[in-house]
């Protein structure tokens, strides 16, 4: 592996890292300012507010003024993001901290897959796994580190804050050596652009990733109520590793087959974490929570990333940010909605209704995947 390509790899894997590093301590903090923990689930949306505008806006920016200027930006934001949590770690600082770090996300999503794309320009598949399999190993770790940092004291700055803050510092040390990019003339705003075929990908992931949220802040809340711990780390770990184990498999296929499969693993392992929230079954939360890892990491995820990459060309940076504006969208849109469902209707209520919103949609995908692959022969 060349090393501006390791380098990149380390500052995707990083960034995406520190953005779940305080998810085990939302409910402390939010605890000792007064706050019920409904306002979890807000805060944990909040990054969407710092992440859309910059991919919708700035999605495309390293084209104008140069890729690893950008990528140096990302660990800059996401770096002063993790300090001011060592620094003021409370309820308000957090918000500020999201904000942050969606800023950091959505400044590294499209320019590092846009960066390693040019170094590798006949490889859209290695491309994609590079950037799943780091992105994916980022948003699992982060709030894992942070519970088992806190299975060993208690504390509202811990040592994993401490630890990722230097290792960020150590990254842009190291991205400053990494060779600059050929720029374009034109507009400094490019928006993301969805080439024909692209936005059943964008749908796709949109709703592979609401589970994704779901599973780190409602299922937590509704496990509390049968007395059972904190489990929002090792389920959001499970629920990427998962999908990274089979990675490999999805890799094999072709992306329009990998999404098809991903959305039927999608409703299954839906079904059976909410079958098993509903009972207060441990083991089957979290059986349901590695079935739905598979397409949400996996099957999905790579197989959609693969499809934009490829549809993508020259507009790599372009695409691949619309293809994440998408998978953003609804990684925290659907939390919010059913945060404030769940507090009228019940959890497991509104886990049944956005259920059935799940089936008929991933269905209808099928479908047309089925379509574009009969119409490609």
């Amino acid at each position: 592996m060349k090393r501006p390509v390791l380098i990149v790899a380390i500052a995707i894997f990083l960034i995406t890292h520190a953005a779940n590093l305080q998810i085990p301590l939302y409910g402390t903090y939010a605890k000792l300012a007064g706050f019920g923990s409904g306002i979890s689930a807000i805060a944990f949306s909040t990054y969407v507010a710092g992440l859309l505008p910059t991919l919708v806006l700035l999605g495309g920016a390293s084209d104008r003024i140069g890729r690893k200027t950008v990528i140096l930006a990302s660990l800059l934001f996401a770096c002063i993001a993790t300090f001011l949590m060592i620094a003021q770690p409370n309820i308000y600082t957090l918000f500020v901290t999201r904000v942050l770090q969606g800023i950091g996300v959505g400044l590294i999503t499209g320019t590092g897959t846009a960066y390693l794309s040019a170094l590798m320009p006949q490889n859209a598949k290695q491309v994609a796994t590079y950037v799943s399999l780091t992105t994916s190993l980022g948003f699992s770790s982060g709030a894992l580190f942070t519970n088992i940092v806190l299975s060993y004291g208690q504390s509202l700055v811990p040592f994993s804050y401490w630890m990722v803050f230097v290792l960020i510092l150590g990254c842009i040390g190291l991205a400053v050596s990494i060779p600059e990019q050929p720029t374009t003339s034109g507009s400094f705003i490019r928006l993301p652009s969805f080439p024909p075929g692209a936005i059943w990908a964008g749908l796709a992931i949109a709703l592979a990733w609401s589970l994704a949220g779901i599973v780190g802040v409602i299922l937590p809340a509704q496990l509390a109520q049968y007395g059972l711990p904190n489990w929002s780390g090792p389920m959001l770990f499970i629920i990427v590793i998962a999908g990274v184990l089979f990675q490999p498999v999805a890799r094999r296929l072709e992306a329009r087959r990998s999404l098809q499969v991903g959305a039927v693993l999608l409703v299954l392992g839906y079904l059976t974490f909410t079958c098993g929230a509903w009972l207060g079954q441990l083991s089957l939360v979290l059986a349901g929570v590695a079935i739905a890892g598979t397409a949400c990491y996996g099957f999905t995820y790579l197989g959609g990333l693969a499809e934009v990459v490829r549809l993508g060309g020259t507009q790599a940076a372009r695409v691949t940010s619309g293809y994440f504006v998408c998978a953003y969208l609804g990684y925290g849109v659907p939390v919010i909605l059913i945060g404030f469902l769940s507090e009228r209707f019940g959890v497991v209520n509104t886990l049944v209704g956005f259920g059935a919103v799940l089936l008929v949609t991933n269905a209808f995908l099928i479908l047309v995947y089925q379509k574009l692959k009969q119409e490609k022969r």
